[in-house]
């Protein structure tokens, strides 16, 4: 599918939350035969009719895909691309990355359910390419209402036999540089602001309006502030003491992506009245700015976690404590790297979804708090939906690509 497919695809969804472009089996044959791609077929206009191939249309309207060869399970693949609109001033040119995510799910007397997210739209970052195949039952795009996440969906009918996905992602990416010399309008809704003010994360909230209190002390601009929250964060991240003892474990943990470290800045930073937000991600690629802020490869377990506060007249800002901490603990940084990323995305990197809590799509009932990897489930007997953790094989692997 590519990028003048994929906006039209996603641009459909996002106006019908929970709607899905779903490609169905033509037949019911599960067999785990390699699948064949897919083409866009519309219906004919009369009966016998032979069906010509179509383009997808502008609308984001099903396509209902077939297989090209008997037997065969669906793929998709559509063609087509138009150029992204050209990015805001300062921003460095396109590198791109290829993704590859593959499910192989154990045998199940019941159906089963996979979910895959798929990096979001922005000025820094875009989708240029999607193509899937497998023996699924049906497959295709989804999104979050409430948290605008996006999500490659398949399913499996009881009794698939070595229920199979591959889905390939070609990304653009380029770097994300705050600018402190431009200031302008910075349109933003207040329903937005006032959902990224709310309180935070298991800590107590006293603690953390106490502590930003003593860490902003007469400090009243929302920029310093942001700062002197970060310093602190990135400092107490690398010693791992002095904070309090409610958020010390946070502070404290080596293999969480950087949700702890992002997610104390964000709550601290709440806490004080500023609008910030975490946002989940994945590592695709070596780093430039330091040797343990990449990942390539197999990057299955290469999640990553930053974030953004919103400064009036800058709009939001990008930083990563969890990165500026690490570099300087693993890779001896002096602290330039740390005052760069108060401001600054390497894009290495592709994120996915900045909001608090996310509902998959035919997914549990709750909220989940977190989605930054690819999730499988089982539909039991009462139609309760349970995730399977890491019963099912699902591995990424992520390489640079030219062009």
């Amino acid at each position: 599918m590519k990028r003048r497919a994929f906006l039209a695809l996603a641009g459909g969804l996002a106006v019908a939350p929970g709607s899905v472009l779903a490609a169905k089996k033509t037949n019911t044959n599960t067999s785990s035969k390699p699948a064949a791609k897919a083409t866009a077929k519309k219906p004919a206009g009369k009966a016998g009719a032979k069906a010509a191939p179509a383009k997808s249309n502008a609308r984001g309207n099903t396509a209902n895909l077939r297989p090209s060869a008997p037997n065969q399970p669906p793929a998709g693949h559509v063609t087509g691309m138009r150029p992204a609109p050209l990015p805001r001033p300062r921003q460095q040119s396109w590198r791109h990355y290829d993704l590859v995510v593959k499910v192989a799910a154990p045998d199940s007397g019941q159906p089963l359910r996979a979910w895959i997210p798929v990096p979001s739209e922005n000025d820094w970052q875009r989708v240029e390419d999607l193509d899937w195949q497998g023996n699924y039952g049906k497959a295709g795009l989804r999104r979050d209402g409430d948290s605008g996440l996006l999500t490659f969906f398949a399913e499996w009918p009881a009794g698939t036999r070595a229920p199979t996905l591959e889905l390939k992602l070609r990304l653009g990416t380029r770097q994300r540089l705050f600018d402190i010399t431009r200031r302008g309008a910075t349109p933003e809704t207040e329903e937005v602001l006032n959902q990224n003010l709310q309180s935070l994360g298991p800590w107590p909230q006293d603690v953390l309006a106490e502590l930003a209190e003593r860490i902003t002390g007469r400090i009243r601009e929302p920029m310093p502030q942001a700062l002197a929250i970060y310093d602190w964060v990135v400092d107490h991240g690398i010693s791992c003491s002095g904070a309090p003892e409610s958020i010390q474990a946070a502070l404290c943990a080596r293999n969480d992506g950087g949700t702890g470290l992002a997610g104390i800045f964000v709550a601290l930073c709440r806490a004080c009245g500023i609008p910030a937000r975490r946002v989940s991600g994945q590592r695709l690629g070596p780093s430039r700015q330091s040797p343990s802020l990449g990942a390539s490869g197999d990057v299955s377990t290469a999640q990553h976690w930053r974030a953004e506060f919103h400064a009036p007249f800058y709009g939001w800002v990008p930083v990563d404590p969890a990165d500026a901490a690490l570099a300087q603990r693993q890779d001896g940084d002096s602290g330039a790297l740390r005052k760069r990323l108060f401001g600054f995305w390497e894009m290495n990197w592709a994120a996915y979804s900045s909001a608090d809590g996310v509902h998959l799509p035919q997914g549990p009932g709750e909220s989940l708090p977190v989605v930054d990897r690819p999730l499988l489930a089982q539909v039991e007997r009462d139609g309760s939906v349970r995730l399977l953790g890491r019963q099912g094989s699902i591995s990424l692997e992520a390489r640079p690509s030219e062009g």
